[in-house]
């Protein structure tokens, strides 16, 4: 395959901080953007800071869909909250060959992408970091960054050259980039983390690594990850003996964590607690189980939100 051009569909803070990495890699990226953010990627370009070095991109930035349509490699960046929204938009877009990677939270974004494309080949990855959009055009990469990837659906030639050069671009500007072979396991290995933290620091406004060092919060954290396990393995998942604790030493290795749950409660923003406490809470009631820590943290974001 040639060099890859790869569109960016949902350009906020994930998104721009691997597409700052491909482009830096040698890779033609586009990105979808909108808003203020957009005018201002349009106006200066990107100013992406990770590990304390800053750099400037000139990029290709616009809010019109059809700017993406000769791309090889999608990577679907958006919240989990416009998905759907997103994909109607690229469905007279997209052509049946292009590769669409999702990169969502939660365990439901592969399946929802490929009921809009079926015949599309997907890849599906699951990334730990801590990033946040500081201002229009500028995003901050503050903790972690490391990626998984593996091969959802319609598996050719075509997808396993897209994923090999897309993890070997990612390498070259030093992301920790991965293939695995069961990214179901993978999704719902990063659930718990979210399950564990994302409202939790919503709702104190405390860095994770502050929650998991907290004797008082972080048994409440280990309660939401069990609980989440117990739905996962109800669902035939395998997650390792050692998940919650896995989670609980890189957390506290982790810089300043501000999770995505809490950058969306302080803009405004709605949040993905329905693809997080709130999917394990409604999972566990349809399977006969019991997840009151998730079900709480999933009603107190909702009250939050309302206010």
């Amino acid at each position: 395959m040639a060099m890859l051009k790869v569109g960016i569909a949902g350009a906020g803070a994930v998104g721009c901080h691997y597409g700052s990495l491909l482009q830096q890699a040698g890779l033609d990226v586009v990105y979808l953007a909108r808003g203020e953010h957009l005018a201002a990627l349009q106006e200066n370009g990107l100013t992406h800071i990770s590990n304390g070095e800053s750099v400037e991109l000139k990029i290709q930035a616009s809010d019109d869909p059809s700017t993406l349509k000769d791309c090889d490699l999608l990577l679907l960046t958006c919240k989990t909250t416009v998905l759907n929204e997103l994909c109607r938009q690229l469905l007279p877009v997209i052509s049946s060959g292009t590769v669409l990677l999702t990169m969502q939270n939660g365990v439901t974004a592969p399946d929802q992408v490929a009921a809009f494309f079926p015949k599309n080949p997907i890849l599906a990855a699951s990334a730990f970091i801590g990033v946040r959009v500081e201002r229009p055009g500028v995003v901050v990469h503050s903790a972690a960054g490391h990626i998984r990837l593996g091969v959802w659906q319609n598996e050719d030639e075509h997808l396993l050259s897209a994923l090999t050069d897309l993890i070997a671009a990612w390498e070259r500007s030093g992301v920790d980039a991965g293939k695995v072979s069961d990214m179901k396991s993978m999704l719902w290995h990063k659930m718990l983390w979210n399950c564990g933290f994302n409202a939790m620091t919503a709702l104190t406004r405390c860095y994770a690594r502050d929650v998991a060092t907290n004797e008082d919060s972080v048994r409440w954290v280990r309660v939401a990850m069990q609980e989440a396990i117990d739905v996962a393995r109800a669902e035939s998942v395998q997650l390792p003996e050692d998940a919650i604790e896995q989670h609980l030493a890189l957390t506290m290795k982790a810089g300043p964590v501000r999770t995505s749950m809490w950058q969306d409660m302080e803009h405004g923003c709605p949040t993905e607690i329905e693809a997080m406490n709130g999917f394990v809470a409604q999972k566990a009631k349809e399977l006969g189980l019991e997840a009151p820590v998730n079900d709480l943290l999933a009603s107190l974001i909702r009250a939050s939100e309302r206010k």
